[in-house]
């Protein structure tokens, strides 16, 4: 009886905290908290993108402001996914993921294109200096 109990017990517990749910206010909170870290970290990559010191500098820092935008945006989906259960649980963590991964990915190409484009206009200011 006593190994039933042991193995039960913790059995018990886990299901318990499986099942609880976050109250509406908890979620608000949480979501709340997100909002307000997001917004944080969204300001400090404005404010380095701002103080860029050279167009490659600017590139890189607006990725990271594109970033954090993402992340946070994502860090704000997941606590509200927190609301729902089971498959719409999943299903909004899913999409959540998705979006992310799909912001990440677009920064990604703007980051390469604005490189592109600055070594171009390098290429071309550095012809036009071997001519003059």
């Amino acid at each position: 009886m006593n190994k039933f109990t042991r193995t039960a017990l913790p059995l018990a517990i886990v299901m318990a905290l499986a099942a609880c749910q976050e109250t509406p206010q908890e979620t608000a909170e949480d979501v709340a908290e997100a909002r307000v870290e997001a917004t944080e970290e969204v300001q400090e990559a404005r404010e380095d993108f701002v103080e860029a010191d050279s167009m490659d500098e600017a590139i890189d820092e607006r990725e990271d402001l594109e970033l954090a935008a993402a992340e946070g945006a994502y860090e704000v989906a997941k606590q509200q996914c927190d609301a729902l259960e089971g498959e719409a649980e999943d299903a909004c963590n899913d999409e959540a993921e998705a979006k992310y991964e799909a912001a990440k990915e677009a920064a990604d190409r703007r980051e390469d294109a604005a490189e592109e484009m600055l070594d171009t206009a390098e290429d071309v200011a550095d012809e036009l200096d071997d001519e003059f």
